[in-house]
């Protein structure tokens, strides 16, 4: 039987990771998935070896408080490699975690693979000299990713982004949007929902206090809790709470959307939906993260459209007064939503066509196979 190994460590990981899964299984229905991740990947029949809770860091400080248990997880990974060899390992974003382990896995002469390229262009390189020795093909997401990588001196393919593959947009399309729908998205990890939420909700009270028609749609990322989310969320504020499953459906259905960055920004641009994007985290990250960045924007859509589309509000920026008043803005100009929209058609051609999982699945086997040679 056929083995490779997954890990993935996060929620838009997880996806992802799920989503390839299915599609290996698909073209290979002999193999056996296992790895570390979610319940997406669960649910698409792998065999969940480490769930990813058991890495879940934000801050600083968690990292610090956290680098023990980061470390014997590391260990349980390898010996778990060591007992059960797996004939491929595969690599799903978050480098931090996944390049030490895939220099263990190069080290135990286990062939390995990158799916979703870790986003090394928007930070300061580090890690480029382990994709390098350890990784024999990065499959990547993003039109500009393969050059970037393969002046680097690494293997870089180029499989297309899974979103596309993902998200129904031609059903989507088909929908209309309530303008006075707004949706929020305040993340995949508690402690962000923690810092954004509150953010969110204050200024959608304001927004809801002047205008008593409008109503709020609040994404559940995988792993939260609605009464976490509650928490967070005022009473006299009316929300709905969207399952992970029906999150594509509510940024259609909205007229804009609050969303924390990462992921899902990439998906409501994707949609057509304008987006304010806001993040913040605790003030000692906050200072690494600045001295690492090397891209001047956060959300994938304006670093793919090369111009500020969705406005964005970091750190100190990220408060309700900032977002109470670009709603209001969005709100209070009748064309400007339509236009955005427009403009978001644009990113679908930037981004590719859809088969990303296809090919990357396909590109797995052909190196497992290659491997076995």
């Amino acid at each position: 039987m056929r083995k490779i190994w997954i890990n993935c460590s996060e929620a838009s990981g997880d996806m992802y990771a799920g989503a390839l899964t299915e599609e290996l299984l698909r073209q290979d229905p002999s193999l056996h998935i296992s790895g570390m991740g979610g319940p997406m990947l669960s649910s698409a029949g792998a065999d969940l070896r480490f769930p990813m809770s058991r890495l879940c860091f934000t801050g600083f400080l968690d990292v610090l408080l956290g680098l023990p248990g980061l470390l014997r997880l590391h260990r349980e990974i390898t010996k778990a490699w060591e007992h059960d060899r797996p004939d491929a390992v595969v690599m799903v974003d978050c480098p931090d975690f996944n390049l030490p382990l895939a220099k263990a896995a190069h080290a135990m002469n286990i062939p390995v693979l990158y799916f979703i390229a870790p986003q090394l262009w928007a930070w300061r390189q580090k890690g480029l000299k382990t994709l390098r020795r350890c990784v024999r093909s990065i499959l990547c997401a993003l039109p500009f990713e393969p050059d970037f990588f393969h002046t680097r001196g690494c293997r870089p393919l180029y499989a297309g982004h899974p979103l596309l593959d993902m998200i129904p947009l031609q059903q989507l399309d088909r929908m209309k949007p309530d303008p006075f729908q707004i949706g929020i998205m305040p993340g995949s990890r508690k402690k962000e929902i923690a810092f954004l939420l509150p953010e969110f909700a204050e200024a959608a009270g304001r927004i809801h206090r002047e205008m008593p028609w409008t109503f709020f749609s609040i994404a559940r990322a995988p792993g939260i809790s609605r009464r976490y989310l509650k928490r967070h969320w005022p009473p006299g504020v009316p929300a709905v709470f969207v399952e992970p499953e029906d999150r594509f459906n509510m940024i259609r259905r909205s007229g804009m959307i609050l969303a924390a960055s990462g992921t899902a920004t990439l998906e409501t641009g994707l949609v057509g939906t304008p987006t304010i994007v806001a993040y913040k985290i605790d003030p000692p990250a906050a200072f690494v993260m600045r001295r690492l960045a090397l891209s001047q924007r956060a959300s994938l859509t304006n670093i793919l459209l090369n111009r500020e589309i969705f406005p964005e509000y970091l750190q100190e920026r990220a408060t309700a007064e900032n977002c109470y008043a670009q709603m209001k803005a969005w709100l209070g100009d009748p064309g400007l939503l339509p236009k955005i929209r427009k403009e978001l058609g644009e990113l679908r051609r930037i981004v590719g066509p859809s088969g990303g999982i296809r090919a990357a699945a396909q590109s797995i086997l052909a190196a497992h196979e290659g491997g076995r040679q």
